[in-house]
């Protein structure tokens, strides 16, 4: 959510758009680029609450015209949602997947208690409702709410994802100074959290025999998971087959993604991934589960599509990985072709803009 929200703050700017993006961080702020403010959080993490952005939500609300949620249930929704209603100022909620019924599932009762506290009145409030999918708009209006939607997915600028002229022979990553490719590569690359099925890839990669190719895990650790899975890879006997990264950013991402044969993302649950996006426009071939939301991955020939649960990716894994190259080089430029029919920001920020035109006045 972060990198996709930031990343149409961008195409805002690029647009000639006066846009100006207001975040918390934790120990160190992130400095991310133009335009943006990053306030130090207080208390448990998980609340993303400022003190010192609500010393100056007023100021910053008043200075706009429209403004957008991303996410829910947290502090920034607490103390914008509150002064754009204060002030009469429109508001529009992008859901990032929050709605799926893996989420909703997630701490029920700590939901109820910040719908009574702030996000209903928010909900009345909200003159726009941003949709990821089709699914999604779904989503929103079987929780009650009839204000307008606009379907518009995650993007991506495609030519930040240039085909490299030569491979890297090495790539530096935080947990392997100088990691070499010495057979095909399956790579999962997102944040290391249970509901993006890391389990279950372990388990599907330790119960076959892919002794033909290597698998990589990289990504943030998130709620110390990362421990969890590395005790569960050596459970399973594999913790000398996995290779485990740490988090990668920038080129290096970049050169990771280029470097993998398959990209592999089993989540439970998502909005729609940006992983999966950047694995397409780096021309990988992907296998994703049907809760990635991303059914032209299937329709497209981009990849593979199967649901949450071990027998379904295993099969799915054992016919990914073992079509000849060709086939996944062609599903992977199928993909790179997906990303920039579809999934460029400049068409998507058109379409969110023209939506807040209509709406938002």
């Amino acid at each position: 959510m972060g990198s996709s929200t930031l990343a149409l703050h961008r195409q805002f700017l690029t647009s000639k758009i006066d846009s100006t993006l207001c975040a918390t961080h934790g120990n160190t702020p992130q400095f991310p680029g133009n335009h943006t403010y990053e306030f130090g959080r207080i208390g448990p993490s998980f609340l993303y609450f400022s003190t010192e952005l609500k010393r100056g939500a007023k100021a910053l609300v008043a200075s706009s015209d429209v403004l957008h949620g991303h996410g829910l249930y947290v502090g920034t929704n607490y103390l914008f949602g509150r002064e754009s209603r204060r002030q009469s100022k429109p508001l529009v909620y992008h859901v990032h997947g929050m709605f799926e019924p893996y989420i909703l599932a997630r701490a029920r009762w700590k939901k109820r208690l910040v719908h009574w506290f702030f996000e209903d009145a928010n909900f009345q409030h909200v003159c726009l409702w941003r949709a990821l999918t089709a699914k999604e708009a779904d989503q929103i209006r079987k929780c009650g709410i009839n204000a307008p939607i606009v379907v518009a997915p995650n993007g991506l600028n495609p030519a930040e994802y240039p085909t490299p002229e030569k491979r890297a022979e090495w790539i530096p990553t935080p947990r392997v100074p100088r990691l070499t490719k010495v057979r095909p590569r399956l790579l999962f690359l997102s944040r290391i959290h249970p509901k993006k099925g890391l389990d279950l890839l372990l388990t599907a990669w330790a119960g076959q025999s892919y002794k033909d190719w290597e698998l990589v895990i990289a990504g943030p650790d998130e709620q110390g998971y990362l421990t969890a899975m590395e005790r569960l890879a050596a459970s399973l006997g594999i913790r000398d087959q996995v290779v485990f990264t740490g988090a990668v950013t920038g080129q290096t991402k970049i050169d990771l993604l280029y470097s993998a044969d398959l990209f592999s993302l089993p989540s439970y649950s998502e909005g729609l991934p940006m992983s999966l996006l950047e694995a397409m426009a780096c021309g990988v071939p992907v296998l994703a589960t049907k809760q990635c939301n991303c059914p032209d991955v299937e329709l497209s020939g981009a990849g593979w599509l199967c649901d949450p649960d071990l027998d379904s990716l295993v099969k799915a894994l054992s016919v990914a990985l073992n079509v000849a190259e060709s086939e996944r080089r062609q599903r992977g430029a199928a993909g790179r072709r997906l990303v920039e029919r579809s999934f460029a920001w400049p068409k998507v920020a058109s379409e969110i803009l023209s939506a807040c035109a209509a709406h938002c006045s």
